[in-house]
């Protein structure tokens, strides 16, 4: 059966609002990506979790402490599990950056493409997951994890099983982890 993986994003932050891309820059959350965390932390009671992993990233910390306090779970932060980093382009406002806005449309079918200004392709993300779930299901036995991660770093995994899309806050999907690979279940509703 394998290690059940309900991997969702942070909720909605300051930088999120104001259409800063964040990367592995940080900023905390705002009212609503706090009462998102909440509505995903009922949701998630009906889920088979043992524990709560999350990115060592601010917003990540910040929705993962709150989803493990309501469902009185154990925490783990393993950096892995970290956005993408997109080089210089990190702090700025999105709609200052072109060059950004062209990376943007192939970003997810072009996995090899990397931001011109440093930082990581979709493959290097994918294998950086990939590592950091092996490390995880080797050091962790539980049949079921909550991991709470980024948008962009979630949607380059999706991609690699042709998923690709945007992931809005607190949105997730189902994996499994089995044989030392990762498997896809289905989107979250």
């Amino acid at each position: 059966m394998g290690q059940q993986i309900y991997l969702c994003r942070h909720g909605q932050t300051q930088w999120n609002k104001a259409k800063i891309l964040q990367g592995q820059l940080d900023s905390p959350l705002t009212e609503e990506g706090q009462a998102q965390a909440q509505q995903l932390a009922q949701k998630a009671k009906s889920w088979p979790v043992e524990m709560i992993v999350s990115s060592h990233l601010g917003r990540a910390v910040q929705t993962a402490d709150i989803i493990a306090a309501t469902l009185n779970k154990p925490r783990l932060t393993l950096p892995g599990f970290c956005e993408r980093h997109f080089g210089a382009w990190q702090g700025k406002q999105t709609a200052e950056l072109p060059d950004y806005q062209a990376f943007r449309k192939h970003r997810y079918t072009r996995p090899d493409l990397m931001p011109n200004t440093g930082g990581e392709s979709a493959n290097m993300v994918t294998a950086r997951f990939y590592q950091t779930f092996a490390h995880l299901f080797a050091t962790h036995a539980c049949k079921g994890v909550m991991i709470i991660s980024h948008g962009d770093a979630m949607a380059c995994l999706a991609q690699s099983f042709d998923k690709g899309q945007v992931i809005d806050n607190c949105g997730g999907m189902l994996l499994r982890w089995e044989d030392n690979k990762l498997h896809w279940e289905k989107w979250l509703d």
